[in-house]
């Protein structure tokens, strides 16, 4: 628990405000926070870094610079006020006025009293599992203003539902950043959106966001860290009264309450066996699980399984995407294409949609995806259809295969179907195989030795009768031949490979081996 002394500047001045103070925070030194106030006393050896010391500026100035308290509190009068720059290795507020000491003591052990029920009731909320959203609720009124909670993909966990003065503020920052529950940008300006997330991302403490033409309102974002794995953020935003002076070392105070949460929950999905959120992912690589662990994965994503499916794989065409920027990507494609299930595996982002999606593959809205994919520097592959569970692993090879064949033959191509590539891909699994040249029929190599002695082109005559079916008269137009010719060649090539063209496993074979040698 780390109650700061913005904290308490916060709540004194809500009780007096005719208060006129300075306040400096060391940020070389840890920020443990304090439990306890206790009056200065020069004589005093060791202050303890867990407390919180008062005394007024003349008490102040006795006391050595090396030898003062690291959280301190002066209250100084009209006649005796400390040099700032002698206090800048420590965390110190001066208060000027003309309380009383005793006073002050008693408001500010009040102050602390206060945070610890509120901690410890905040703790109990946890235990008697009220949820995230209670507890977001009742931190609400504290901070003064709404928050949200989102995980580490940027997925809303909970946000403040409670009784505000304002509620149509926060109804339009809901609505306009918030998009199928994950975290979103108010505008279509995804790089301004990263720059956010950069600057948050290595940070332990609160950062603030000023308000602009994009975002009309005004935020302060926290990582909510804990052995330091990032577990989620949250986000309060300056709507119903403006940020104060503690409003930052408040939202530290309670990240460590909603790191809890977070944590027991989980916790709580590890203990069922299967960490939900995370099967799906596994059954793309390949992990075997049973029909009911596979059932699973359909309830978490809360959506109904279609009967019939298809994968799409979203590829980044550069290397250096990183997670964060592929949040928000995922989240464009969610609004281009419905009905889906969507998420971020091996650095590509996968999307499992309903066979009935295919219409969405079509007319205005394929060129808005093929736009998108321009602009954002992705390319895609699409499986064919399947109908079990059990089938995503091999839709999902099928689109990781049309996007690498894709790139192979299609320079300029975006968006690829397994469809187009199928043929390829059985003839490379073939050519691939151990002593895959073994498999090849000898018939073949004959002729094209033919080729090179005499200078002739029988390999490629060939390769036409293959692919015109065998019909004589359309290889003979496609080559430019007599009809007599051509049949002079194809007696030729019989002679040479010593084989019958018309024998059907035979020229099936020739052509399985001419498309494996491609």
């Amino acid at each position: 628990m780390k109650i700061r002394i913005a904290m308490i500047l916060d709540q004194l001045l809500n009780q007096f405000n005719d208060a006129a103070y300075e306040y400096a925070e060391c940020f070389t030194l840890e920020q443990s926070g304090f439990s306890g106030v206790r009056l200065l006393k020069p004589s005093e050896h060791g202050y303890k870094a867990d407390v919180l010391y008062l005394g007024s500026a003349a008490l102040v100035q006795q006391i050595h610079t090396n030898h003062l308290p690291k959280q301190l509190i002066c209250v100084a009068d009209s006649c005796t006020s400390p040099e700032m720059k002698r206090l800048q290795t420590i965390d110190v507020a001066v208060i000027r006025s003309d309380w009383k000491i005793e006073l002050l003591l008693e408001k500010i052990e009040d102050i602390i009293s206060e945070f610890h029920r509120i901690y410890d009731e905040m703790i109990k909320r946890i235990t008697d599992n009220k949820g995230l959203t209670e507890i977001i609720n009742a931190m609400t009124p504290i901070l003064r203003n709404p928050l949200y909670v989102a995980d580490a993909d940027f997925k809303v966990l909970a946000r403040t539902t409670g009784v505000l003065q304002k509620p149509e503020e926060w109804q339009y920052i809901v609505e306009n950043g918030i998009e199928d529950g994950y975290i979103s940008s108010t505008v279509d300006d995804f790089y301004f959106m990263k720059d956010l997330i950069e600057k948050t991302e290595n940070q332990n403490e609160p950062v603030y966001f000023s308000g602009n033409e994009r975002y009309p309102h005004s935020f302060c974002t926290m990582n909510l860290k804990s052995q330091n794995k990032k577990m989620g953020l949250v986000t309060v935003f300056e709507t119903e009264v403006p940020f104060s002076i503690g409003t930052k070392a408040t939202i530290a105070f309670f990240s460590d309450i909603l790191i809890m949460e977070l944590q027991k929950n989980q916790t709580m999905i590890s203990n069922e066996g299967v960490k939900l959120g995370y099967l799906f992912a596994e059954i793309l690589t390949g992990s075997p699980h049973s029909e009911n662990e596979l059932r699973k994965v359909i309830n978490f994503v809360n959506i109904s399984f279609p009967d019939s499916f298809f994968i799409i794989v979203f590829q980044s065409s550069h290397a250096n995407r990183n997670h964060y920027e592929l949040t928000f990507l995922r989240k464009k494609v969610l609004g281009l294409m419905k009905n889906t299930i969507c998420i971020l595996h091996q650095n590509n982002i996968v999307m499992l949609a309903n066979a009935n999606s295919r219409q969405q593959l079509s007319g205005q809205r394929l060129s808005e995806i093929k736009n998108w994919l321009k602009d954002s520097k992705m390319v895609a592959g699409i499986s064919d259809d399947c109908f079990s569970i059990k089938a995503i692993r091999k839709s999902y090879l099928e689109a990781l295969v049309a996007v690498e064949f894709g790139l192979k033959t299609e320079n300029d191509g975006l968006l690829f179907s397994y469809d187009q590539f199928r043929f390829a891909h059985l003839m490379d699994l073939l050519a691939n195989l151990k002593n895959s040249e073994d498999l090849c029929h000898p018939a073949l190599n004959k002729l094209r030795v033919y080729d090179e002695k005499k200078g002739a082109n029988l390999v490629e005559t060939l390769y036409c009768y293959m692919k015109n079916g065998r019909s004589q008269a359309r290889t003979a137009k496609e080559l430019h031949l007599h009809r007599s010719s051509l049949q002079y060649r194809l007696s030729k090539m019989e002679e040479v490979m010593g084989v019958q063209l018309n024998h059907y496993q035979t020229f099936l074979h020739l052509q399985l081996t001419y498309e494996m040698k491609r």
